[in-house]
Protein backbone atom coordinates (compact mmCIF):
# COMPACT_ATOMS: atom_id res chain seq x y z
CA UNK A 1 0.00 0.00 0.00
CA UNK A 2 1.52 3.43 -0.77
CA UNK A 3 2.44 5.72 1.72
CA UNK A 4 0.42 9.07 2.38
CA UNK A 5 3.66 10.99 3.16
CA UNK A 6 7.12 11.28 3.53
CA UNK A 7 7.99 13.91 5.81
CA UNK A 8 11.78 15.11 6.67
CA UNK A 9 12.93 17.09 9.75
CA UNK A 10 16.41 17.95 10.21
CA UNK A 11 17.73 18.17 13.77
CA UNK A 12 20.95 18.39 15.47
CA UNK A 13 22.80 15.95 18.23
CA UNK A 14 20.62 14.42 20.98
CA UNK A 15 17.75 16.36 19.38
CA UNK A 16 17.23 14.38 16.33
CA UNK A 17 16.54 11.42 18.90
CA UNK A 18 14.60 12.89 20.99
CA UNK A 19 12.39 14.33 18.47
CA UNK A 20 11.79 10.67 17.23
CA UNK A 21 11.13 9.70 20.87
CA UNK A 22 8.50 12.40 20.63
CA UNK A 23 7.50 10.98 17.63
CA UNK A 24 7.11 7.28 18.85
CA UNK A 25 4.88 8.56 21.92
CA UNK A 26 2.45 10.43 19.68
CA UNK A 27 1.85 7.56 17.35
CA UNK A 28 0.75 5.43 20.44
CA UNK A 29 -1.48 7.78 21.84
CA UNK A 30 -3.40 8.01 18.61
CA UNK A 31 -3.74 4.36 18.76
CA UNK A 32 -1.32 3.62 15.84
CA UNK A 33 1.13 0.96 15.78
CA UNK A 34 4.36 2.07 15.04
CA UNK A 35 8.09 0.97 14.30
CA UNK A 36 11.24 3.07 14.24
CA UNK A 37 13.75 1.69 11.98
CA UNK A 38 17.88 2.57 12.10
CA UNK A 39 20.70 1.55 9.90
CA UNK A 40 23.18 0.91 12.44
CA UNK A 41 22.88 -0.81 16.19
CA UNK A 42 24.57 2.04 17.41
CA UNK A 43 22.03 4.17 16.21
CA UNK A 44 19.38 2.51 17.70
CA UNK A 45 20.46 2.28 21.16
CA UNK A 46 21.00 5.92 20.84
CA UNK A 47 17.15 6.33 19.88
CA UNK A 48 15.98 3.11 21.77
CA UNK A 49 17.35 5.34 24.99
CA UNK A 50 15.40 8.33 24.51
CA UNK A 51 12.25 6.43 23.95
CA UNK A 52 12.20 4.43 27.30
CA UNK A 53 12.99 7.55 29.12
CA UNK A 54 9.76 9.51 27.56
CA UNK A 55 7.85 5.80 27.93
CA UNK A 56 8.79 6.10 31.47
CA UNK A 57 8.28 9.77 31.95
CA UNK A 58 4.47 9.23 30.31
CA UNK A 59 3.90 5.98 32.71
CA UNK A 60 3.44 3.84 29.85
CA UNK A 61 6.52 2.10 31.25
CA UNK A 62 7.35 0.91 34.85
CA UNK A 63 9.78 2.12 36.70
CA UNK A 64 11.03 -0.96 38.33
CA UNK A 65 13.03 -2.68 36.01
CA UNK A 66 15.52 -6.02 36.19
CA UNK A 67 18.72 -5.76 34.60
CA UNK A 68 19.28 -9.19 32.06
CA UNK A 69 22.54 -10.77 30.69
CA UNK A 70 21.43 -10.95 26.99
CA UNK A 71 23.34 -12.25 23.93
CA UNK A 72 22.68 -9.69 21.51
CA UNK A 73 23.03 -10.83 17.97
CA UNK A 74 25.45 -9.13 15.56
CA UNK A 75 23.56 -10.94 12.51
CA UNK A 76 26.55 -12.06 10.83
CA UNK A 77 25.88 -14.02 7.34
CA UNK A 78 28.14 -17.41 6.99
CA UNK A 79 30.85 -15.95 5.25
CA UNK A 80 31.42 -13.44 8.03
CA UNK A 81 30.97 -16.31 10.67
CA UNK A 82 34.03 -17.96 9.01
CA UNK A 83 36.43 -15.13 8.60
CA UNK A 84 38.63 -14.38 11.58
CA UNK A 85 38.73 -10.62 10.59
CA UNK A 86 35.78 -10.08 11.68
CA UNK A 87 35.87 -11.66 15.11
CA UNK A 88 37.68 -9.61 18.29
CA UNK A 89 38.40 -10.38 22.04
CA UNK A 90 34.98 -10.12 24.14
CA UNK A 91 32.88 -11.19 21.26
CA UNK A 92 30.50 -14.14 21.95
CA UNK A 93 29.70 -17.14 20.02
CA UNK A 94 26.08 -19.07 21.11
CA UNK A 95 26.33 -22.66 20.12
CA UNK A 96 22.84 -24.20 18.31
CA UNK A 97 23.86 -27.37 18.35
CA UNK A 98 26.78 -29.59 19.84
CA UNK A 99 30.54 -30.39 18.72
CA UNK A 100 34.04 -30.13 18.47
CA UNK A 101 33.48 -29.64 22.32
CA UNK A 102 30.67 -27.10 22.80
CA UNK A 103 27.35 -27.78 23.87
CA UNK A 104 24.01 -26.98 22.24
CA UNK A 105 22.94 -23.64 23.94
CA UNK A 106 26.35 -22.76 25.31
CA UNK A 107 27.87 -19.23 24.80
CA UNK A 108 31.75 -18.52 24.81
CA UNK A 109 33.70 -15.38 24.41
CA UNK A 110 36.79 -15.08 22.34
CA UNK A 111 39.74 -14.18 23.92
CA UNK A 112 42.05 -14.34 21.12
CA UNK A 113 42.28 -14.63 16.88
CA UNK A 114 44.25 -16.58 14.93
CA UNK A 115 44.06 -17.02 10.94
CA UNK A 116 41.55 -19.83 11.07
CA UNK A 117 40.35 -20.52 14.57
CA UNK A 118 39.84 -18.82 17.81
CA UNK A 119 40.70 -19.02 21.17
CA UNK A 120 37.44 -18.91 23.75
CA UNK A 121 36.50 -19.20 27.42
CA UNK A 122 33.96 -21.36 28.76
CA UNK A 123 31.66 -19.82 31.53
CA UNK A 124 34.04 -22.10 33.82
CA UNK A 125 37.14 -20.17 33.08
CA UNK A 126 38.46 -22.97 30.98
CA UNK A 127 40.11 -23.01 27.52
CA UNK A 128 39.17 -24.32 23.77
CA UNK A 129 40.14 -23.66 20.47
CA UNK A 130 37.10 -23.02 18.15
CA UNK A 131 38.21 -23.74 13.89
CA UNK A 132 36.18 -21.32 12.16
CA UNK A 133 35.80 -24.20 9.06
CA UNK A 134 34.39 -26.35 11.43
CA UNK A 135 30.68 -25.95 10.55
CA UNK A 136 28.74 -25.82 14.07
CA UNK A 137 25.93 -23.97 13.83
CA UNK A 138 26.14 -20.74 16.04
CA UNK A 139 25.48 -17.35 16.41
CA UNK A 140 28.10 -14.39 16.84
CA UNK A 141 27.50 -11.35 19.38
CA UNK A 142 27.82 -9.46 22.06
CA UNK A 143 27.32 -10.31 26.20
CA UNK A 144 25.51 -7.05 27.66
CA UNK A 145 23.21 -6.08 30.62
CA UNK A 146 19.80 -5.34 29.40
CA UNK A 147 17.72 -3.74 31.83
CA UNK A 148 13.67 -4.71 31.08
CA UNK A 149 10.64 -3.33 32.76
CA UNK A 150 7.23 -4.16 32.42
CA UNK A 151 5.48 -2.60 29.68
CA UNK A 152 9.26 -3.06 27.27
CA UNK A 153 8.73 -4.57 23.67
CA UNK A 154 11.36 -6.90 22.79
CA UNK A 155 13.24 -7.88 19.78
CA UNK A 156 13.60 -12.06 19.77
CA UNK A 157 16.96 -13.15 18.19
CA UNK A 158 16.88 -16.20 18.05
CA UNK A 159 14.38 -19.62 17.07
CA UNK A 160 13.37 -21.64 20.11
CA UNK A 161 10.79 -23.50 21.78
CA UNK A 162 10.51 -23.94 25.20
CA UNK A 163 7.56 -25.37 27.41
CA UNK A 164 5.84 -25.97 23.96
CA UNK A 165 5.81 -22.28 23.38
CA UNK A 166 7.71 -21.14 20.16
CA UNK A 167 9.67 -17.95 19.92
CA UNK A 168 10.60 -16.59 16.65
CA UNK A 169 14.00 -15.31 15.01
CA UNK A 170 12.55 -11.26 14.58
CA UNK A 171 9.56 -11.81 16.80
CA UNK A 172 8.35 -8.59 18.30
CA UNK A 173 6.86 -8.70 21.71
CA UNK A 174 5.80 -7.34 24.77
CA UNK A 175 6.70 -7.86 28.80
CA UNK A 176 3.50 -7.92 30.98
CA UNK A 177 5.47 -8.42 33.61
CA UNK A 178 8.81 -10.00 35.57
CA UNK A 179 8.39 -12.85 37.43
CA UNK A 180 11.99 -13.84 38.74
CA UNK A 181 14.85 -14.70 35.86
CA UNK A 182 11.34 -15.04 33.52
CA UNK A 183 9.84 -12.85 31.94
CA UNK A 184 6.08 -12.82 31.33
CA UNK A 185 4.55 -11.74 27.72
CA UNK A 186 1.22 -9.68 27.05
CA UNK A 187 0.62 -13.00 24.34
CA UNK A 188 0.52 -15.71 27.60
CA UNK A 189 3.92 -16.67 26.65
CA UNK A 190 6.76 -16.74 28.94
CA UNK A 191 10.31 -15.99 27.84
CA UNK A 192 12.10 -18.94 30.53
CA UNK A 193 15.50 -18.16 32.13
CA UNK A 194 17.64 -19.93 29.27
CA UNK A 195 16.13 -18.39 26.76
CA UNK A 196 18.33 -14.90 26.35
CA UNK A 197 18.66 -14.05 23.60
CA UNK A 198 16.96 -10.45 22.76
CA UNK A 199 17.21 -6.91 22.78
CA UNK A 200 14.99 -4.15 23.35
CA UNK A 201 12.44 -3.56 20.21
CA UNK A 202 11.37 -0.25 19.84
CA UNK A 203 14.02 0.59 16.85
CA UNK A 204 14.73 -2.18 14.79
CA UNK A 205 17.62 -2.45 11.46
CA UNK A 206 16.40 -2.75 8.15
CA UNK A 207 17.25 -5.91 7.70
CA UNK A 208 14.62 -7.03 10.60
CA UNK A 209 11.96 -4.58 9.53
CA UNK A 210 11.11 -6.77 6.62
CA UNK A 211 8.17 -8.41 6.27
CA UNK A 212 6.59 -6.34 8.99
CA UNK A 213 3.78 -3.48 8.08
CA UNK A 214 2.95 -0.79 10.55
CA UNK A 215 0.22 2.38 10.67
CA UNK A 216 3.62 4.88 10.59
CA UNK A 217 6.93 4.34 10.50
CA UNK A 218 10.38 6.40 11.70
CA UNK A 219 13.34 6.36 10.16
CA UNK A 220 16.25 7.58 11.98
CA UNK A 221 19.79 8.30 10.05
CA UNK A 222 22.01 10.61 11.54
CA UNK A 223 25.45 11.64 9.32
CA UNK A 224 27.41 8.72 11.60
CA UNK A 225 24.46 6.00 10.09
CA UNK A 226 25.44 7.47 6.32
CA UNK A 227 27.81 4.53 5.35
CA UNK A 228 25.02 2.15 6.16
CA UNK A 229 22.94 3.44 3.61
CA UNK A 230 21.84 2.80 0.07
CA UNK A 231 18.89 2.78 -2.01
CA UNK A 232 17.46 -0.97 -1.50
CA UNK A 233 18.00 -0.68 2.05
CA UNK A 234 15.97 3.02 2.32
CA UNK A 235 13.06 1.66 0.34
CA UNK A 236 12.74 -1.56 2.52
CA UNK A 237 13.00 0.72 5.51
CA UNK A 238 10.23 3.77 4.69
CA UNK A 239 8.09 1.06 2.98
CA UNK A 240 6.92 -0.40 6.54
CA UNK A 241 4.35 2.08 6.60
CA UNK A 242 0.86 2.23 5.66
CA UNK A 243 -0.15 5.83 6.15
CA UNK A 244 3.08 7.72 7.03
CA UNK A 245 7.07 7.91 7.11
CA UNK A 246 8.58 10.16 9.09
CA UNK A 247 12.35 10.61 8.48
CA UNK A 248 14.88 12.21 11.01
CA UNK A 249 18.40 13.11 10.00
CA UNK A 250 20.86 15.76 10.88
CA UNK A 251 21.71 16.70 7.21
CA UNK A 252 18.82 16.00 4.51
CA UNK A 253 20.98 16.61 1.69
CA UNK A 254 23.23 14.31 2.48
CA UNK A 255 20.52 11.68 3.06
CA UNK A 256 19.38 12.57 0.01
CA UNK A 257 22.72 11.90 -1.75
CA UNK A 258 23.15 7.90 -0.33
CA UNK A 259 19.37 7.12 -1.37
CA UNK A 260 19.83 8.11 -4.69
CA UNK A 261 22.57 5.58 -5.22
CA UNK A 262 22.00 2.15 -5.89
CA UNK A 263 25.09 0.34 -3.54
CA UNK A 264 25.11 -2.39 -1.53
CA UNK A 265 27.88 -0.46 0.82
CA UNK A 266 27.14 -2.13 3.94
CA UNK A 267 24.06 -3.46 5.97
CA UNK A 268 22.68 -2.52 9.48
CA UNK A 269 25.36 -4.64 11.32
CA UNK A 270 28.19 -1.82 11.36
CA UNK A 271 30.33 -0.29 9.28
CA UNK A 272 32.66 -3.07 8.60
CA UNK A 273 34.07 -3.97 4.95
CA UNK A 274 33.74 -7.37 3.96
CA UNK A 275 33.62 -8.24 0.31
CA UNK A 276 31.72 -11.38 0.83
CA UNK A 277 28.78 -10.12 2.29
CA UNK A 278 28.39 -6.25 -0.02
CA UNK A 279 28.75 -9.14 -2.56
CA UNK A 280 25.88 -11.05 -0.90
CA UNK A 281 23.58 -7.90 -1.02
CA UNK A 282 24.34 -6.17 -3.97
CA UNK A 283 23.03 -9.43 -5.39
CA UNK A 284 20.11 -9.44 -3.34
CA UNK A 285 19.50 -6.01 -4.53
CA UNK A 286 19.58 -6.79 -8.27
CA UNK A 287 16.93 -9.81 -7.54
CA UNK A 288 14.69 -7.39 -6.21
CA UNK A 289 14.82 -4.49 -8.58
CA UNK A 290 14.44 -7.58 -11.27
CA UNK A 291 11.90 -9.37 -9.99
CA UNK A 292 10.11 -5.43 -9.66
CA UNK A 293 10.68 -4.61 -13.04
CA UNK A 294 9.24 -8.09 -13.87
CA UNK A 295 5.92 -7.04 -12.03
CA UNK A 296 5.61 -3.59 -13.94
CA UNK A 297 5.91 -5.22 -17.19
CA UNK A 298 3.80 -8.08 -16.60
CA UNK A 299 1.06 -5.35 -15.05
CA UNK A 300 1.81 -3.00 -18.66
CA UNK A 301 1.31 -6.08 -20.78
CA UNK A 302 -1.75 -7.57 -18.76
CA UNK A 303 -3.56 -4.03 -18.75
CA UNK A 304 -2.87 -4.12 -22.52
CA UNK A 305 -4.54 -7.30 -22.89
CA UNK A 306 -7.43 -6.04 -21.57
CA UNK A 307 -7.62 -2.98 -23.45
CA UNK A 308 -6.91 -4.17 -26.98
CA UNK A 309 -9.94 -7.47 -25.90
CA UNK A 310 -12.54 -4.08 -26.17
CA UNK A 311 -10.83 -2.47 -29.45
CA UNK A 312 -11.61 -3.17 -32.87
CA UNK A 313 -10.93 -6.77 -33.99
CA UNK A 314 -6.61 -6.61 -35.36
CA UNK A 315 -6.16 -7.57 -38.22
CA UNK A 316 -4.07 -10.99 -39.73
CA UNK A 317 -1.09 -8.34 -40.60
CA UNK A 318 -1.34 -7.39 -36.84
CA UNK A 319 -2.05 -10.65 -35.12
CA UNK A 320 1.59 -11.95 -36.42
CA UNK A 321 3.30 -8.25 -35.14
CA UNK A 322 4.65 -8.67 -31.37
CA UNK A 323 4.93 -5.56 -29.43
CA UNK A 324 7.63 -5.53 -26.52
CA UNK A 325 7.47 -2.56 -23.32
CA UNK A 326 10.52 -2.13 -21.73
CA UNK A 327 10.96 -0.88 -18.14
Amino acid sequence: MPLVGIHFTELAGDELHGSAAKSYLKALAENKSVLLVSPTWAEIEAVTEKIRAELKSSGRLALDEKEFQVFDSLSWTEAQKRDARQYRPGIAIHFHRRGHGFEKGETVAVVAVADDSLKVQHTDGSENIFPLDAGIACDVGEKRKLKVAAGDKLLLQANAVAVHKHFVNGELVEVKRLAGEAIILTDGRTIPADYRTFTHGYAVTSHAAQGKTVDEVLVVASSRSLPAINQEQFYVSISRGRDRCQIFTDDSDLLRLHITRSSARLAAVEAMPQRDFLQTILRRGNRFLKRFRQRIAKSLSIETTKRSSHEIKPTEHQRTTTHRISV
